[in-house]
Parts: structure tokens; sequence; C-alpha cells
């Protein structure tokens, strides 16, 4: 079982994590309960303290926890050899032969060319009856 930073294995942590959850919010009580029978108030400082202690330390756990997954969150970007990913990413691969004229794999020229709905316009010549160019779109 691998060690942590103190020495201690996963499972003792964790067993001493429990342990504090569970004694401190007791000490309290405990604590709460000598006030309660010296002002003769009942059980609701040994509640109080207890309930407090109890919500405090969860909440504490919390912030640690919160803290350490950053922090493996940071390591674990750090180690990765590139944060770039999907079409971003930087291939060996050199444009295949087989593809028609006009149509490229690099993402600026597509960029340039490409019209509002994202398809690539590629002029076509111009029609014999009305004179003007036809337009193709290209659905990549």
């Amino acid at each position: 079982m691998s060690r942590g930073s103190a020495g201690v294995t996963g499972s003792e942590d964790g067993l001493a994590k429990a342990i504090e959850i569970v004694v401190t919010p007791a000490i309290f009580a405990a604590a709460g309960y000598g006030l309660d029978r010296w002002w003769d108030t009942g059980p609701w400082l040994a509640l109080s303290f207890g309930v407090v202690a109890f919500v405090v330390k969860l909440l504490v756990e919390w912030y640690r926890y919160a803290e350490r997954m950053q922090v493996h969150e940071q390591e674990m970007a750090s180690s990765r050899p590139s944060e770039r990913r999907g079409i971003h990413r930087d291939t060996d691969l050199d444009e295949p032969a087989s593809l028609p004229t006009g149509v490229s794999l690099d993402v600026d020229a597509d960029a340039e060319s490409s019209s509002p709905r994202g398809m690539a316009e590629t002029p076509q010549p111009a029609d014999n009856q009305t004179g003007r160019s036809a337009t193709a779109r290209l659905h990549s």
C-alpha cells in the first residue's frame, strides 16, 4: 500500500479522520453537558456544542479535501504532454492525395473560406442563361 507524505497509509488516515469527526463533537458535547449541569440549563448546551462542533469539523474536512483535489488536479495537468486536444492537436499526418481539389485539412484555410453556416463555398463557372456565377457548397 502506498504511503502519503506523512508516512501514513490511506486507510490509517481515513480511520484517523473518522475518529476525529466523532470524538471532537463528543468532547464539545461533554463540555456542554458540564455547563448544563453547572448552570442547570438542561441538555441544550450539550446538544448545541456537539452539533456546532460536528458541522464545523465536516466543513473543515470538506475544505481540506477540496484543496487536496485541486493540488492533485494541477499535478495531473502538469504531467500531461499537452493540453491541446481534438482538432487542435498536432499530428504527423500529411494531407492525403485523395482529397478533392480546393479541400484541405488545414484548419486556418478552412476557417477563411467557410461560410457563416460552416460550409466552404467554391465558385463555379457562370451560368449561361443568367450570366451570373453559381456557388456550390462543400459539406465538411
